[in-house]
């Protein structure tokens, strides 16, 4: 009772600190487009002197050479190697002296890098990001270092038995297209992979052309929107090339059983559903939350002894998502009934729908984890880059007036058409000690 009663207090100022936010903030919006085709969104927060810079490049591991499906993550990790102008060292020592962060991610079509600074550093923030969108140094001393830094990512990856698992459901739900690989990459692929090849990638697809800015924080727009013209606005535009076509096929049935080195297993169903570019997207949203609650049968399966735990989630990228149930139980036990309850669970769902209850809550909570991000400066500037990097949007504003705008008849009619036994693909994970790292040998040591 006295945890609650702590949790509660701190709800309750969470909430009145996050109502002061509001009152003090501005999300004043300034969009602009140079004549280099660099689109450019300031949002101006005054809540405190920060700023956060995020540029998006529009491209990933999508575009990525037949064979070669972690380029585009090597080329992100290579240009933290230092561009013409600023070496890795100053690049470090500028964010540490700044007091600020940095960082950089690699998604399916999207890889982004953000600077988090006071608002009084933005003009060497984007300084910095001017120099590497007009070149970056990609050595092959620099590259051997960094691949034994990025191939001891992926062995770290590869030891989780669920990540091995979610790699083989990409291949299965979209063989044939971009989605049929993870942006991590494999180590077969780094070893082949060459400076030169990194290059190519980086002078191919790099362009302000094909990259959104986006500045979030206490900053002028006018004064801001100068300094980024006086940045960016001389860097030359590219051609782009033509980017991989999306064909996708139907999903025939399968399971897919392997070993795991965790004290527990895992049961998953899993299912193609709707991407973020969809107009469907929000109710896909809608529909696997209200599947997650902690009210839905799925969760019941914990309380009531059938598993250990169960749930939902939802994984989304542009032109298509996965939906996966999931169900853990104990080492040593039967996986079977947990499997049959969640096809009953899912049936259930396609059939007669999901309760109207779960799917009003399901809305208010979508939308509550929408503005929560909005609530700090580095969150701020994500949600506007998830809305027009990832969803082809105006605003994030727009994804919140899609949720409000889901019925209980939308995300019933999309249940009916997904949880289709035949379209699932099913997996099995059995707790097995083996002794040994899953992954094997990693770089520079076990």
């Amino acid at each position: 009772m006295q945890k609650r009663l702590v949790r509660l207090v701190a709800a309750i100022v969470a909430a009145s600190i996050a109502g002061a936010a509001t009152a003090a903030g501005t999300n004043d919006v300034t969009r602009a487009t140079l004549d280099n085709g660099l689109r450019v969104v300031i949002v101006r927060d005054t809540l405190a002197p920060v700023v956060t810079t995020e540029i998006n490049y529009l491209a990933g591991s999508d575009e990525v050479p037949d064979a070669y499906p972690g380029t585009a993550h090597a080329v992100e990790h290579m240009m933290f190697r230092g561009s013409p102008g600023l070496t890795k060292d100053q690049l470090a020592a500028i964010a540490a002296n700044m007091g600020g962060a940095f960082n950089a991610d690699t998604t399916q079509s999207v890889t982004q890098y953000y600077f988090v600074t006071p608002s009084q550093d933005l003009g060497v923030a984007l300084h910095v990001q001017s120099l590497r969108m007009r070149g970056v140094d990609m050595e092959a001393a620099a590259w051997t270092k960094e691949r034994g830094a990025i191939e001891q990512e992926v062995s770290r990856d590869l030891s989780n038995p669920s990540y091995k698992f979610y790699e083989q459901l990409q291949a299965r739900l979209f063989e044939g297209t971009p989605y049929a690989h993870t942006p991590l990459g494999t180590r077969a692929s780094f070893d082949k992979t060459s400076a030169a090849m990194l290059k190519r990638f980086y002078m191919r697809w790099y362009a302000p052309n094909n990259a959104i800015l986006v500045i979030a924080g206490d900053v002028d727009p006018a004064a801001t929107l100068a300094q980024v013209k006086l940045e960016f606005g001389d860097i030359a535009r590219k051609p782009m090339p033509a980017r991989p076509p999306f064909d996708f096929k139907p999903v025939a049935a399968q399971t897919v059983t392997l070993p795991t080195d965790s004290p527990y297993g895992s049961v998953y169903l899993a299912w193609r559903m709707p991407g973020l570019k969809s107009a469907d997207y929000a109710t896909a949203l809608v529909l696997s939350r209200a599947l997650d609650s902690q009210r839905a049968a799925l969760y019941g399966m914990g309380m009531d002894g059938t598993a250990l735990f169960g749930g939902f989630f939802d994984q989304s990228m542009p032109e298509a998502g996965i939906g996966m149930a999931i169900g853990i139980f104990a080492r040593g036990g039967n996986p079977q009934p947990v499997l049959e309850r969640m096809h009953a669970i899912l049936a259930a769902a396609a059939a007669k729908g999901v309760d109207p209850a779960l799917i009003d809550a399901a809305k208010r909570n979508a939308v509550a984890a929408l503005e929560f991000q909005k609530n700090s400066v580095d969150g701020l500037a994500s949600a506007w880059s998830q809305a027009l990097a990832f969803q082809g949007l105006e605003s994030p504003d727009a994804i919140k007036d899609a949720i409000e705008a889901v019925t209980p008849q939308a995300v019933n009619a999309l249940a009916k058409a997904t949880f289709d036994p035949a379209a699932a693909v099913t997996a099995i994970l059995t707790p097995e000690s083996s002794g040994k790292p899953v992954a094997g040998k990693g770089f520079g040591g076990a």
